[in-house]
């Protein structure tokens, strides 16, 4: 098990410092400087980082030491610190044209205790499970703090990718499996099919992490040969695990609700961008009142209630 984890720490380590295009390096410095010393690690994720697009909107997370990058005034860093992260976008002049990005602000601590297997909202853990360099730490204990998180992430993936797992597969085949259970359990319109796109975009990654990350996670993957595996498990302990997915999907799903609400709050005609927010992610069209129109967050029990009746809590397949 330690030379698992020693394997598992070295992959990650590696992951972390992949090289990055240009675009990507300029917009982390930017918004370093722009946070000063509140800013202790920068994370760039996503489809951006898979492709090496230095032209599309690129993600972010900048991982803080306090709240205090949250917005301006109380109430915007309270509200950022009960339901993180806080989002915004960002561009900068880059060579004589715009980059762009999205940035998610979020401390180091809570970034760390949501990668963890404990959390219910899995959206930390289940994002960062894929791949993600580290472009700025401010330190080696900023740095040190991001690599366990990272390896929580996956850890946490692997023990849920042996609960929604064939009895017998290939790496990608768990790896699918779990990728399908976590988009079900947000709001989000993609089908399957963006899980086996997003295994076969980096199938030799996730092939890679694969037994380390699971000796790691406590498992004992038995080989039936032509790169196929089995992991046993209790059925007692499967069946509780998946009573407790329950739970986090119900979490995670008013979460990503509570999250879409918050960020509208400011916008002229908020009420109509969150239904439209919430059309997208669930194809399920809302019907507002104006007093929702005018009240999105005194709405939002009766938001919820609406989308559990249209069947946005059940699970997809």
């Amino acid at each position: 098990m330690i030379r698992a984890q020693d394997e598992l720490d070295d992959l990650i380590t590696a992951e972390m410092d992949q090289p990055v295009m240009d675009e990507a390096r300029f917009l982390a410095q930017k918004l370093v400087q722009e946070m000063g010393e509140q800013a202790q690690a920068v994370l760039f994720y996503g489809s951006c980082l898979r492709t090496g697009d230095g032209t599309g909107l690129m993600d972010f997370y900048i991982l803080t030491k306090g709240p205090q990058g949250y917005g301006d005034g109380l109430i915007s860093r309270a509200a950022h610190t009960w339901v993180p992260p806080f989002v915004r976008y960002f561009k900068s002049e880059y060579e004589g044209r715009q980059v762009h990005a999205k940035v998610a602000i979020m401390t180091l601590s809570r970034f760390a205790a949501l990668a963890r297997p404990d959390a219910l909202d899995i959206s930390i853990w289940a994002r960062f499970a894929q791949p993600a360099a580290l472009i700025y730490a401010r330190d080696e204990a900023a740095r040190s703090a991001v690599h366990d998180a990272l390896r929580d992430a996956v850890m946490t993936a692997m023990n849920w990718a042996v609960c929604f797992g064939p009895d017998c597969g290939t790496p990608g085949a768990f790896w699918r499996a779990l990728f399908r259970a976590t988009y079900a359990a947000e709001l989000r319109i993609e089908d399957a099919s963006r899980a086996d796109l997003i295994v076969e975009l980096a199938a030799v990654r996730y092939d890679r992490l694969f037994l380390p990350a699971m000796m790691a996670a406590g498992f004992l993957p038995a080989s039936m040969g032509e790169n196929t595996y089995h992991i046993p498990m209790e059925d007692d302990r499967r069946k509780a695990m998946k009573r407790q997915w329950r739970a986090r999907r119900m979490a995670s799903k008013s979460v990503n609700l509570l999250r879409i609400i918050k960020g509208a709050v400011t916008f002229e005609g908020r009420a109509d961008y969150v239904a439209w927010k919430i059309e997208r992610r669930t194809g399920i069209t809302l019907t507002l009142t104006p007093w929702q129109r005018a009240h999105p967050l005194l709405s939002a029990p009766q938001i919820l209630i609406q989308m559990w009746k249209k069947g946005a809590f059940q699970k997809r397949h």
